[in-house]
């Protein structure tokens, strides 16, 4: 048991030392050139930047543009009823209808008023007549509503 504790010990120890190294200077490098950048082709006059000569002009943009325009068919964007018809907005539109007030006479009328009975250790759920009372105090706690 000692010796293993003094082996732990010496490691523990050493092990700093160890784990030092001695770094070695940054030598200077030469830049190397960006093998994607574009090769300047036009002279530049000393007023010019060498960034503008090797931008496109507007028009081969625009001429870009509508080259790629017209190769689209014209069922590619197809316009449906609403401009938003992600999958959020329709999680979002769900959960809004679910959220309104049901109608006192409709088939979901106790949606906000649950008709069942919990104690501690058994749940009572009533469908039919028996949910009767729910649908009642679901019309004195406005939890429907009689317009349509």
């Amino acid at each position: 048991m000692k010796a293993t504790f003094l082996t732990i010990l010496v490691a523990l120890a050493a092990g700093p030392v160890l784990l030092a190294r001695a770094d070695a200077p940054d030598t200077p490098r030469l830049p190397q050139p960006d093998p994607f950048a574009r090769p300047a082709t036009q002279a530049t006059a000393p007023g010019q930047s060498t960034i503008a000569s090797t931008r496109p002009s507007d028009e081969a943009i625009k001429a870009a543009v509508r080259a790629v325009l017209e190769e689209m068919p014209a069922s590619a964007m197809p316009s449906s009823g609403t401009a938003l018809s992600g999958g959020a907005y329709k999680e979002f539109a769900r959960k809004f209808s679910e959220a309104e007030k049901p109608h006192c006479l409709g088939p979901n009328a106790t949606r906000h008023q649950p008709s069942t009975f919990s104690t501690k250790n058994w749940n009572y759920g009533f469908g039919g007549l028996f949910a009767l009372p729910f649908w009642g105090a679901a019309i004195l706690r406005g939890k429907c509503s009689w317009n349509p």
